[in-house]
């Protein structure tokens, strides 16, 4: 019984020691046979996912890692740099 409590602790310390925060689709774009989702969240938070175009339509909110950027950043820079990676 010691042995479940120990395991059940650790995992409660990992699942809090990774903040999460909602994002909201900013942008999607498709590339080939990729959808490039664009998440925007809580101070200046950026989440990109990479899934094949099968999947379907992005998300409008998704549970993404809580990553504070130091400066604002511009979208359409965003969105120039993942083409620029599909070139």
């Amino acid at each position: 019984m010691f042995a479940f409590v120990a395991q059940a602790r650790v995992a409660e310390d990992d699942s809090t020691s990774k903040k999460m925060t909602t994002c909201r689709l900013a942008s999607q774009l498709l590339q080939g046979n990729t959808r490039v989702c664009v998440f925007v969240g809580a101070n200046h938070t950026q989440y990109q996912e990479y899934v094949p175009y099968d999947a379907g339509e992005c998300p409008k909110e998704y549970q993404c890692p809580y990553r504070p950027n130091e400066k604002p950043f511009i979208l359409k820079n965003v969105i120039k740099s993942i083409k620029d990676q599909f070139r």
